[in-house]
Order: C-alpha cells, then structure tokens, then sequence
C-alpha cells in the first residue's frame, strides 16, 4: 500500500475509483481556499477510452457532490507528492513526479487545462541574489538577525520549528491545506530520511522565522534545493535572500557549480526566471483542471 495514502484520513471525503485497469482517488478537502474537489493516487494505461471511462465515473462522483471543476493530480495537499511532469521525463531529480509521457498528453484529450505550472532547473550559484546575498546576511546581523546551520540528524530535531514556519509562511498558497504535526512527522517527512541534508534557520530574538533546505540528489553529482519558507511577519525583509546566499555558499563550499531550484511555482508572484546564462536543464509539471457542465 502507497504509505501515503494515510494521509486520506484527513480529507472530508474519499473514495477509490476503478474503471477498467484503471484507478484513482475522488478526494474532497474543504479546507482547500481554491479548488476543493481533486482526483489522486491515479494509474491508468496508456489508452485514451480507458482513462476517458475512469475520467467520466470521477467527474460524475464529483458534480454528484456539488462540484463544479475537478482538479488533480492532488493527492489530498502540497504537502504531499503531487503534479505531473510535462516534459525532460528522463530527467531524475529527488523526489520526483515519475508519470508516464502520455498522462498530460490523454489529459489534455480528455479536456482538462493545465491549472498551475511548476519548474525544476539547474541555477549557477554565481547569480544576481548570490551577489547581493552577503551583505544582505550581515545587515540582518545587525539588525538583531542569527543564523544557524544545521545538518543530517539535527535537522530532524527541528521538525517542529520546520512545521511552524512552514504553515505560516505557505497558509493561502495554492491548493494548500495544513496538516497536523503528527502526520507531517510520520508520513511527509520519510522520504527525507537517509539523505545528505544541510538547513540553514534564521532567528530572531531567538524565535525561528524562516529556513531553507537542501540536499545531494541520490541520483547524480548534484545538490537540490527543495524548500525555503520564511514567517509572513517578516517576508519582504530580505531574510530569504539572506538565507539564499547562506545555502548557495554552503553548496559551493561542498564543491558545486550550480544547484537544482526544486518545484517552484509559476504563478506565484514572487516567481522570477533568471538570464539563460545563469539557468539551465529545466524540467516542468502541471497540476490540470477542468470545468465540469
């Protein structure tokens, strides 16, 4: 069984869905701010009146419901894996959506819209926030600001301050919806385990208010840089770009080039590409919708 399916217990409303040799999870969350009705933990094959049959018994359960779009793949919030990968599916990142090439092309098919985008790629740490970071770190010293690196085991044991910033700070972010402590622990947090992790944690008087973490991807010589969040009481401060500079100078430090930004939204407005000359190999995903009649 897909350990996390576990984290179904916390939706409103769950049902397995089979078509055929096909199968998916009709998912209600309430909670969710945007689209509340989702389809997950789906396998169909590569044949288009197949996933058309398990796409039509979703959509029914759905407007059956109430539900006027369905959403997916969402398997139940961000917390949790999620999205497919659109294009460079030979290229292997950690943790990573590993569909078929032919999910989003049948999706698209089927009528459902690419709702929000996502991208990988590989950034030279020598890039426009790196240069400004280190003065940005020590401004914030003197501004009262500390920061902590800490690596492998010792990240686990801010599991809690990782939670607490983190909820804060992505709370209203699309199709997010908070999770107890407790299922955060046991079932988000296992895919990091064994990984060469390093986190920087910036605290102020004490109180930590923002991180950014990453690791060596287990698959080639390369580090990814999978999460950084900072408390809305002090984003627009400059502690991210202070904690950026921190984390691409511990990278550098371990002997990389560039390092992999991991899963950044595109319609988030603090979204930003850099120049060509500074990113390169992006890899995309896609979470896709569709407005039922």
């Amino acid at each position: 069984m897909n350990r996390e399916l576990a984290i179904l217990e916390l939706a409103d409303y769950y049902e397995r869905v089979e078509y055929k040799d096909a199968v998916a999870y009709l998912i209600i969350n309430e909670k969710m701010e945007d689209y509340k009705c989702m389809f997950g933990f789906i396998e169909f094959p590569n044949d288009l009146e197949t996933a058309r049959g398990l796409f039509e018994l979703l959509e029914k359960g759905a407007k059956a419901k109430g539900y006027k779009t369905l959403v997916g793949p969402v398997n139940y919030c961000t917390w949790m894996s999620y999205r497919w990968a659109i294009n460079n599916f030979d290229m292997k990142l950690f943790p990573d959506c590993t569909n078929p090439a032919y999910y989003p092309e049948i999706i698209r098919q089927l009528g459902y819209r690419e709702l929000y985008t996502y991208r990988s790629a590989h950034i030279d740490i020598n890039n426009p926030l790196y240069a400004m970071g280190r003065a940005t770190v020590e401004q914030k010293e003197k501004e009262g600001f500390e920061f902590k690196l800490f690596e492998n085991d010792d990240v686990f044991a801010l599991s809690r301050e990782v939670y607490d910033i983190s909820t804060d700070a992505f709370r209203g972010s699309y199709l997010y919806s908070e999770i107890p402590y407790e299922y955060f622990r046991e079932v988000y947090l296992t895919w990091v385990k064994g990984l060469k992790i390093g986190m920087f944690v910036a605290y102020y008087k004490g109180e930590p208010v923002g991180y950014v973490f990453g690791y060596d991807n287990p698959y080639d010589h390369s580090f990814i840089s999978k999460t950084s969040a900072v408390k809305k009481k002090y984003q627009q401060h400059k502690v991210y770009v202070a904690l950026l500079y921190l984390g691409c100078k511990y990278v550098q430090d371990k002997g990389y080039k560039d390092m992999v930004y991991h899963f950044q939204c595109e319609q988030k407005g603090t979204f930003k590409r850099f120049d060509k000359s500074v990113e390169s190999m992006e890899k995309r995903y896609a979470v896709f919708a569709k407005e039922l009649d």
